[in-house]
């Protein structure tokens, strides 16, 4: 296969999402990926829904590009295949419980004195190390402890998990990021210094990918003491912004803000966009202020208007240097 990472031999030891999603973007990009499966099983995701016949789908998306092998490395045979297979690999994934590659006699200093310029990349919930370190855990832990979960959901309302496995695939792209540029800092080396190249290991956790996207949140709490809590589809400081129904109750519209006057007219002849550059759409925090009464005009709006008398695009801003015009694009 081509690609820029043709060339590039993946172990993917892992399993569920955190390490085995990493390899699958590393194998879209044309790196060579072997997944290491358990005899007589396969990989878990095998068993996990929708099937066609008994094919999992789940698995036909992130076992995809792969080639697999199977490989007990509770088993000292299997130990001894694995190091044979490290020997000729650049990159290593895995997202076992902390400390269970080193229980098997297979940490990264065993690993690296067989392969000096070994990759090995470490998926966790909580991390390699910490008081929480052992504890076992999913997705949901890593979006709660990583405080998403909490903001997730209506006001009055217990928080509501994501509809996808969002610290899992997060940090897998994470982890795919930090693959590359830990081969491109080995490479480097090597060049700059005539020495062997050297590897090195990442350790990721699920927590700590979701407090990386939390946008305002900590540095709000630490210099404001502001704690965030769930505001449904809104935000404070745009308004009106949410998802209304429209006449026939079949189509969801989204509103949003934008700062142009000609979109304003835009939203007056159909609810597809409200303008902040008017006294009536004052900026920021004023606009949040005021947010009840804009989005319950909007959602009336909405509600009054059916989708087919409006238009089948959406505005995109095209930048001037004396002003902002919008144009319309299909969708």
């Amino acid at each position: 296969m081509s690609g820029p990472l043709a060339g590039i031999r993946v172990l993917d030891l892992g399993t569920r999402i955190g390490a085995p999603f990493a390899a699958t973007l590393l194998a879209d990009l044309g790196g060579e990926v072997i997944k290491v499966e358990l005899p007589g099983q396969g990989d878990f995701m095998r068993s996990i829904g929708p099937f066609v016949g008994d094919y999992s789908l789940f698995w036909a998306v992130e076992g995809r590009g792969k080639k697999s092998i199977t490989c007990d490395l509770r088993r000292p045979a299997g130990q001894a295949l694995l190091k044979r297979l490290v020997a000729l690999a650049d990159v290593m994934v895995e997202n076992f419980q902390p400390g269970t590659l080193e229980s098997w006699g297979l940490g990264y200093d065993v690993l690296s004195a067989l392969n000096p310029g070994l990759i090995l990349t470490r998926v966790s919930v909580y991390g390699q190390t910490g008081p929480y370190r052992d504890r076992p855990g999913l997705d949901r832990n890593g979006i709660a402890l990583g405080g998403l979960l909490y903001i997730t959901g209506y006001p009055d309302r217990p928080p509501v998990r994501p509809g996808v496995i969002v610290s899992d695939y997060l940090t897998g792209v994470f982890n795919a990021f930090a693959i590359v540029s830990a081969l491109y800092e080995r490479d480097r080396r090597a060049r700059q210094s005539g020495t062997p190249p050297r590897g090195q290991w990442v350790e990721l956790s699920l927590y700590e990918s979701i407090l990386r996207i939390m946008e305002h949140t900590l540095a709000a709490y630490d210099r404001l003491g502001m704690v965030r809590e769930r505001e449904g589809n809104r935000l404070k400081n745009s308004a009106p912004l949410d998802n209304w129904e429209t006449r026939d109750g079949r189509a969801p519209w989204s509103v949003r803000t934008c700062s142009t006057i000609r979109a304003s007219r835009a939203w007056r002849s159909g609810p597809s966009t409200a303008t902040r550059s008017t006294p009536s759409w004052p900026r920021g925090a004023r606009r949040g202020r005021r947010a009840r009464s804009r989005t319950s005009s909007s959602a009336t709006r909405c509600r009054s208007a059916s989708p087919a008398r409006w238009p089948t695009s959406s505005p995109t801003r095209t930048s001037r240097r004396a002003g902002t015009s919008w144009r319309w694009t299909t969708r």
